[in-house]
């Protein structure tokens, strides 16, 4: 059964509380056994899944060495993600991950292992599998999009949770027992993106592009990574990023569209509160968080060769409150164009903190015209040419030479989050001097950078 569920349901047609699965981690099938608790389990779990076969799916032939290696090495990985996703209570336990072939090959699960483990451990009662769910694409903390994606949910069921424990493994412990093969994972992820002739989005699909242009930027997130694995930062997972870039499919894409820097470790800074954010140390030190103001604001005009006063804040505009007209301008660099109806999630945001109705309190029409008066620079907004991915690709530019110069020419590691950084409050100066000349030297101006 297909798992179709509405936009403002809590569950799901199956009776899945919609949170859990919107907050489903990415399995990153990179898991090997590393004790003997964990080898036998592995053998264990293979012995059964293989006696299953030979009654659900018999083969024409046995698995030649090799491949019965590979075999059971996807059933590690994969049971070790799906234990270790069972700790996370905001999620129910569920995790996801997409079955593209190109992606999986860069794990150690193969598409065919992830094809019969799915439906093998499912048959076997050790995991839960949702199937097509309805998800949503943000931008800057709004939805812009719906659309049906194509990664299914995936937990443990009680069945394999007991199982482990008595090799006396668990969520909690699963990194005594597994390690990660980190050299598994590809550092940089394309994206394409489809539109119909509605104007509706589809689910993004990967894009597999192998070339110069990707192995240049593979090394600079690479270098990043290095720096952030000795920055000394008191986490409980050593610090990673992956890049991701947006609209590998479009003829005109050379690594210019998206491109931010996404947390890629277990305890992920960037989703946590700011109020969370700030009690980060660095070797038993505080840190502070360097903002950017309105940077994608900021680099809008300075793409029309215009600077952005730094005399007030760009977002407060009369008769307007801010976070109004702050969330217009993100659903006009998110759809390129200026929006025609409210955006859901700010309706949903205000509704939330003034209980008041957004729709009822502004009008529209007279919000986007306060805001072009304001700012005329937002009518050199395009769809595809110059909107949420151009000024997304021009901002993470500045942070990946920032991020870089602070670690080769400093020694100093700094944690991004998007349109800010967190540093040592020690290297507050150095980061602040560093950043601002990351976007003069891009731009030919300076942003206001604050300590948030």
């Amino acid at each position: 059964m297909n798992e179709v569920r509405a936009i403002d349901s809590q569950l799901t047609a199956l009776g899945h509380e919609r949170k859990h699965l919107d907050n489903a981690r990415m399995a990153e099938f990179v898991f090997s056994p590393k004790t003997d608790q964990a080898r036998t389990f592995t053998a264990q779990l293979a012995e059964f899944t293989l006696e299953h076969e030979a009654k659900a799916k018999p083969r024409a032939r046995k698995r030649q060495a090799k491949a019965f290696k590979d075999f059971q090495g996807a059933i590690a990985a994969f049971a070790a993600d799906l234990i270790h996703h069972s700790q996370y209570e905001e999620a129910g336990g569920f995790m996801y991950r997409s079955s593209d072939k190109d992606h999986l090959k860069e794990t150690l699960v193969s598409a065919r292992s992830f094809e019969y483990l799915v439906r093998f451990w499912a048959e076997m009662g050790w995991m839960e599998k949702t199937s097509f769910v309805r998800a949503k694409e943000t931008w800057e903390g709004d939805v812009t999009h719906v659309f049906m994606a194509k990664a299914a949910r995936y937990r443990a069921t009680p069945a394999l949770l007991r199982m482990a424990e008595q090799y006396e493994i668990n969520g909690l412990n699963i990194r005594e027992h597994f390690t990660k093969e980190i050299s598994r994972i590809t550092p940089v992820t394309v994206r394409s993106e489809d539109i119909s002739k509605g104007g509706r989005k589809s689910g993004p699909r990967s894009v597999r592009i192998r070339d110069q242009r990707f192995d240049e930027e593979v090394r600079r997130v690479t270098e990043i990574n290095a720096i952030l694995a000795d920055g000394g930062f008191d986490l409980k997972d050593t610090p990673m990023v992956y890049r991701l870039f947006n609209r590998g499919n479009y003829p005109d894409f050379d690594f210019n569209m998206g491109g931010r820097l996404y947390c890629r470790s277990e305890d992920n800074w960037q989703q946590m509160p700011k109020a969370q954010r700030s009690e980060i140390t660095w070797s038993g030190e505080p840190t502070v968080e360097l903002d950017v103001r309105a940077s994608h604001l900021f680099i809008l005009y300075a793409l029309n060769g215009l600077g952005l006063s730094s005399d007030s804040d760009p977002y407060i505009l009369p008769g307007v409150e801010r976070d109004v007209v702050k969330g217009v301008f993100t659903a006009t660099t998110g759809k390129g164009s200026y929006p025609r109806r409210w955006p859901k999630g700010l309706s949903q945001d205000y509704q939330e903190k003034t209980g008041l109705s957004l729709a009822r309190t502004y009008t529209l029409s007279e919000v986007v015209q306060v805001l072009r008066d304001r700012h005329p620079v937002l009518d050199t907004i395009r769809q595809g040419e110059l909107d949420w991915a151009r000024l997304q690709f021009e901002e993470s530019e500045c942070f990946m030479a920032c991020l870089s110069c602070l670690g080769r020419e400093h020694g100093v590691a700094a944690l991004p989050v998007f349109d800010s950084l967190i540093v040592a409050e020690r290297h507050q100066d150095l980061a602040w001097t560093v950043l601002g000349e990351a976007y003069k030297q891009r731009f030919g101006f300076c942003p206001v950078i604050r300590v948030g």
